[in-house]
């Protein structure tokens, strides 16, 4: 599926994208520097009841965040790694496969940690205000 939006909508693409891809848990998210991916993490986790600030976890590899009904929710960037074992060992396979929501950053980054499952969105900047979101289903 492909969708083009301006920025000023991501709210509502964020809201029809958790409607289409229920009830799947793991999503990984693609694109170059910029493309919104983390903008349009932080939209998802909004409309699933994050409360707290949503930023990139760059440094840190893993955020958590409680959702609403106290569902944890994963935010995984992997820049900075190198390899599937460098995910493994800083703990993302296991975040992967606890059942929660998890939303990866850069998953081309460690491929091989990926369940059949997951849900793949890649990002491309048209303008400096529109994007293209393509989504491939499992």
């Amino acid at each position: 599926m492909e969708i083009i939006f301006a920025l000023d909508e991501i709210e509502t693409i964020a809201q029809n994208f958790l409607q289409i891809v229920n009830p799947h848990k793991v999503f990984a998210f693609s694109g170059d520097l910029g493309a919104g991916k983390t903008t349009f993490i932080n939209a998802l986790c909004k409309q699933l009841g994050v409360t707290e600030s949503v930023t990139s976890p760059t440094y840190s590899i893993i955020q958590e965040y409680a959702g609403a009904d106290r569902d944890i929710i994963y935010h995984i960037d992997l820049y900075r790694l190198k390899s599937d074992r460098e995910a493994m060992d800083a703990g993302v396979e296991d975040a992967i496969n606890s059942g929660e929501i998890c939303m990866i950053e850069w998953p081309e980054r460690a491929p091989s940690i990926f369940p059949d499952k997951t849900v793949y969105a890649a990002f491309e900047i048209l303008s400096d205000h529109t994007r293209k979101l393509v989504v491939q289903l499992p």
